[in-house]
Formats: C-alpha cells, structure tokens, sequence
C-alpha cells in the first residue's frame, strides 16, 4: 500500500501518531451476531470469551446479554436481546434496535465464531500486557520506597496472571483411548520399579504414614491442620528434610511465620537430635558437638530452599515456585507454612472468600509443577469446646441444621436433609452481591454439632453451628461473632411475605437491591443436633430459608489429602499418650482414611516412627 500523503486534507500527523490498543471490531461483531443467529455456538465459545474481553463497552453490554439470556435456556435473538437491554436501562447506550439488527444481518454464520473468539481475546491479551507494561514501567520510575527485588516480583506476578488468563480456552477434552495409553505406560512403571515397598509417590519418612498413603503423590495438594502446638511445623519440616537430606530431591519451603534462620536451627535440632533449648542459648554439652557437626555435614548439600517472605499472595509464591523449579530442574516438594497468612492476589469482599481463592491456587500450583505441596492451615477453636478434641472434617466445614431450607433456582425451599446425596441448583450470590442461580455439587450429613439460634427482625430463623458464615454489612461473619443490631443479608425475593415486620426506613431503601439487610434481634445457644453441609463450587454461598450464607468447603475441596494432628498432652498433661501423636487422615482422595500414630520428640521438635512401648 502507498503512504499517505501528509498534505491530504484533513490529515493530522498528531492523530496518525496516537497509539491505538489492539482490537479488532470486525471480530467482536462476528461474535456477537453468530450468537445472535446460532445460540448453539455459544458453547463454542464460552470457554474463551469473557465479557471484559470485549473493546467497546458497547459490545460488553450485548455480550452480557446474551450470555444471560442463554445461560437461562432463553432464547437469545435482535428482539429479546433489545428487550433485555431495554429492561437494564441500557438500550440505547448498546446502540438501539437497528444496531443489534445489523450485527445479525452483517454475519453469515456462526460457523467460525470460534476462530473469532480467539481473535477477540487475543486482542484483549495484547491490551492487558500494554496496560501492565505502563504500571511496570510507572513502578520502576517511582519505587514509593519498594526495593528492586520487590518491584521484580511484582512485575514477574503480573505478567504471569495475564499469561494464566491467555491460556483459557487451550485446554479440553482428552479422548479416553489416549488416556489409557497413559494408564498403562504407568502401571507398566509401577510393576517394573525396583522398590520393595509400596510408596509410589515422595515418601514422607513415616512407615505407617506412607503404606497409607503410598507417599505424596505429585500434583496432589496435601493440607496439615492442628490448633496451636500440636506440632504442624515440626511435622511437615521434618518430612522436607527427609525428602531433601535422604531423597536428594530439591524442596522449597514458604514460611510466613518463622524466619529462615529459626527454621533452619529446627531442622538442625532435628536432624542432629539435639536439644532445642540448649541449642537456642548455646549451652551445649560436649556430646551435642559431635552431632552438630554430622548434622550440618549431612545438611550442607541438601538442595532445601526457604523463602520468609511474610504474606505472599498465590501469584508471588507461583512465581517463584516456578522460577525455583527451573533453576533445580524439578521440585521434589512445596511446603507452605501456613494458608492463612498468605494474602490474596485481589482484594475480596471477605477473608473466606480469599482463603478459597488461595487453596485454589495452591492446588494449581501442584498440578503444573507435577509435585506434591503441602499447606498448613489453622483450625479454630471451636473444636475445645467439645470432650473430644480430635479434629474431624466438620471443623473445616460449618454447618446448618436438617430443617434449613434451601432456596433452590425455581424458588421452592427445601429442607436440606432432604437434598442429601444430589446436585440440585440453588440460588446464591455472585461476587457483585447478585442473587444468581448456581449447581451445588455435594450436600451430604456432617454428625452431630452444638448449634446457635440466629433470630432476625424479619422473623427469619437460622440455626447453625457457631462457626458457621452469613454475609452481614461488615462482609462474611461468623454467628458467633455476630451481635444484635447487626445487619445480615437476605435475597429480597425471600422477604415478599415479610415486609410487612420491617420497622426501619433505611432497611426499605436497601431492598431496592437484590440483598435485604435484615437486623438481629438474638443469637443464642439451641442444644445438639444433627447438622448438614452444602457446597456451590463458583459463587461460593447459597440462601438458608433466604439468608445469604456462605459456601464452607472450599479447601476440603480443593485438598486431595487432608492430615490432623493431635497430641492428648496438649489438653491433658498426665495423659497415658505423653509423646505419642494421632496422625488423623481424614480425606484421601485415592486412597484410604484413618489414624497413623508417630512419637513426638519435642526436645528435638522432631517426629519418629512409631514403635510399641516407645
């Protein structure tokens, strides 16, 4: 093509010079007006368009519509279309009528509207990294006191993120005869391997622990849970330095509680069995100088990498997890210590939600790094009010009680013990405080649980266990630290037979939305009963008899092994299992559930093999 002459008329070199973010609005017409003639195409290309894909606002707004007329099992053409965006106020700022008519009339078919899709969020990959590459560059002309390293991370996080949302869309499905060819290539490893025992996977150290579970399998997310003082850090230590010192594999370990320099002195402790305090203030006995020596002899080419680095969020430790795993080739194991000092990439509307997002992200971790990671993670400490302190899954979970109703999508409430064992679809609320329709994926019989009574001015009533979470005006809260006058969220829609309890003008004006923000009028404790649990994988909450109430299960679901740690000693200092530890397995996905027992050594912070009279 010729150039342009600068002497044209009407020619402005300032205007040719702008830059213009990439975009293409031929491809984003095609999509939509392939939708708008084929609704069917839409599963061809969900997966690899997302609204905010979309270049002009106007395409944004059509692309929502759509998306929510289909999604709904409702046709999606120019009419109803307009109709939506006219019911949403923003009919005009769409275009108008001829403007969806002409998306329609302009496209031939929807046969490619796949390809186009592509081209769209190819567009969108492009801005993000131009948008990205100025906050970088604006960073590092202005550091606001961040030292280089920080900046280089920051940097290294963000454009990973974009990295991970370009690759939406290039993964699916696998044929199964592809499969078993793996599957067989697999077992003929296994039968073959010259090992006399059964640990297919990272051992751990720990005989009974790895018949169990036959070792920590890559790409599975192991979580360790305890209250204080029963030893997490000890244990999951104690297995990297096994895996480290007597594997030889290269281990990396997140700690954001203790620095480097602690951990290493433990490990030192530990594998010189030498006493912790006389190591600590330097009153060693002659005996102790000898072991030291052979345990930082046996520790020196030991490929163990620590990163105190306090409050990571998830991109950061991947980031460096993978800039790790390239440096030593493959990583053997990742410990993080622990999950709930870690900070999310983004700024939640509540912790919990952020917490889901983090053991997400950490069982993401183990699947592209092909290793095993382990995450620590508090338990609270509801579990001492009861005799039996041994953790259970419940204390993971919080839970209602059978008679709870749940507002399913159709509207009917039912209660949910009789969901039990079904997927049904509920109503939830997305993270735009919308009340949305959503798939629950288990719902299932918890046991039986001290439970509180939650009285709100509506005459609503929800009872629950006291950790159970609703969302309030101060964001998700649990009932026990809820007090009267506090304002929690309910689906307006639950309160059609209520209005007429509500004695507060501002609790009118906000029933203007999708939440009704009821007012507590007692919480109190209502005896035992046996309680439920439901999960809804995406919005992460669904409506208890029309109360926002948050989705409890997220690491349970994200975890494919699940360990508690209990020591009797803790609660009960003359116990007749002084230094014996109950490893309770309370999730393995492929494998068995049960209780391993290890002797706690606590002067070496060390645990051993568990033998008879020990």
């Amino acid at each position: 093509m010729s150039a342009v002459p600068s002497s044209l008329p009407g020619h402005d070199p300032q205007i040719a010079a702008l830059r213009v973010p990439p975009h293409s609005i031929e491809a984003e017409q095609a999509v939509l007006g392939g939708l708008l003639l084929d609704n069917t195409a839409f599963d061809r290309v969900a997966d690899v368009v997302r609204e905010e894909d979309f270049y002009r606002h106007d395409h944004r707004l059509i692309w929502r519509q759509i998306s929510r007329l289909i999604e709904r099992a409702q046709p999606a053409d120019v009419v109803t279309v307009y109709e939506a965006l006219q019911t949403a106020g923003k009919a005009e700022e769409a275009g108008g009528l001829a403007y969806l008519n002409s998306l329609a009339q302009e496209t031939p078919s929807a046969a490619n509207i796949r390809r186009y899709g592509e081209i769209v969020r190819d567009r969108s990959i492009l801005r993000k990294l131009i948008s990205t590459s100025d906050e970088i560059s604006t960073s590092a002309l202005n550091p606001q006191g961040k030292d280089t390293r920080q900046l280089l991370d920051e940097a290294e996080s963000k454009v990973f993120q974009i990295s991970e949302d370009g690759a939406r869309g290039q993964a699916g499905f696998q044929p199964l005869p592809d499969l078993l060819g793996k599957v067989v290539q697999r077992i003929d490893e296994l039968y073959n391997l010259n090992n006399p025992n059964d640990v297919t996977g990272v051992p751990t150290g720990y005989v009974d622990l790895d018949r169990m579970t036959s070792g920590l399998q890559p790409g599975d997310l192991v979580i360790v849970a305890g209250r204080p003082a029963m030893g997490k850090t000890s244990l999951a230590l104690n297995i990297a330095e096994h895996v480290a010192v007597d594997q030889g594999l290269p281990v990396a370990v997140f700690s954001m509680e203790m620095g480097a320099t602690q951990l290493a002195m433990r490990m030192v402790c530990s594998v010189g069995r030498l006493d912790q305090q006389r190591l600590r203030t330097g009153r060693l006995l002659d005996d102790d100088w000898p072991r030291l020596t052979s345990a930082i002899q046996k520790m020196q080419d030991a490929q163990l990498f620590i990163d105190e680095t306090p409050a990571l969020n998830a991109l950061e430790l991947r980031a460096r997890a993978r800039r790790l795993s390239r440096q030593c080739g493959k990583l053997g194991l990742i410990v993080v210590d622990y999950l709930q000092l870690m900070s999310a990439t983004s700024t939640g509307e509540n912790r919990a939600t952020e917490i889901s997002e983090i053991s997400r992200a950490l069982k993401a971790l183990a699947k592209e790094l092909d290793c095993p990671v382990i995450a620590l993670s508090q338990l609270n400490r509801s579990l001492e009010q009861r005799p039996n302190k041994r953790p259970v899954m419940s204390d993971l979970r919080e839970c209602v009680t059978g008679d709870t109703l749940v507002t399913l999508g159709d509207g009917r409430r039912i209660p949910i013990a009789s969901l039990v064992g079904t997927e049904p679809e509920v109503l939830a609320m997305d993270a735009s405080q919308k009340i949305v329709a959503a798939r629950s994926d288990r719902v299932w019989p918890v046991g039986r649980r001290a439970i509180v009574r939650l009285s709100l001015a509506s005459g609503r009533v929800l009872r629950a266990t006291s950790e159970h979470r609703v969302f309030t005006d101060k964001g998700w809260q649990r009932l026990s630290r809820i007090g009267t006058e506090d304002r929690v969220a309910m689906a307006r829609s639950a309160l059609a037979d209520s209005k007429g309890l509500l004695d507060d003008e501002t609790l009118r004006t906000w029933a203007q939305s999708d939440l009704f923000w009821d007012r507590v009028v007692a919480i109190e404790p209502d005896g035992d009963e046996e309680v439920f649990d439901l999960t809804v994988p995406g919005p992460a909450s669904w409506l208890a008899d029309g109360i926002v109430s948050h989705n409890s299960g997220a690491i349970e679901q994200d975890a494919d092994v699940i360990v508690f740690i209990y020591r009797d000693e803790v609660y009960n200092p003359d116990s007749a299992d002084k230094g014996v530890a109950e490893v309770i397995v309370g999730k393995q996905r492929n494998g068995p559930i049960g209780t391993v027992r290890l002797t706690f050594v606590g002067q070496y912070t060390r645990f051993e093999n568990f033998t008879t009279g020990a």
